[in-house]
């Protein structure tokens, strides 16, 4: 299942961070605790590292380029899983499923 990460709040006064660098490509698999990228805040530039394994299957913000806090990052998951639904603004995967399994109860 495919995980939404969003842009985190580095420090308490961040509003938006930029990303400095990308140190994982789309298709490049992930481990937990593998830095994906740098991110700038309004004090420090830190690095940000994964929460969770799979491959690096989106990139929403691209380097140099900046966001608000919680605007979607990347997304990580099973190589070739369809992310289409993630990418028009549900927050996982397993949320969809569930809407999914509502409407098959509901007919």
């Amino acid at each position: 299942m495919a995980e939404v990460i969003n842009m985190p709040r580095l420090s308490d006064t961040m509003e938006e961070g930029t990303v400095a660098k990308w140190l994982k490509n789309v298709g490049d698999k992930v481990e937990e605790g593998d830095i994906l990228a740098e991110i700038e805040t309004d004090k420090a530039t830190m690095e940000f590292e994964s929460f969770y394994e799979g491959t690096l299957l989106h990139i929403g913000i691209a380097e140099g380029d900046g966001a608000p806090v919680d605007s979607l990052l990347a997304i990580i998951g099973e190589e070739g899983e369809d992310i289409s639904s993630l990418l028009n603004g549900s927050t996982s995967a397993s949320e969809d499923e569930n809407t999914e399994e509502a409407r098959a109860r509901e007919q």
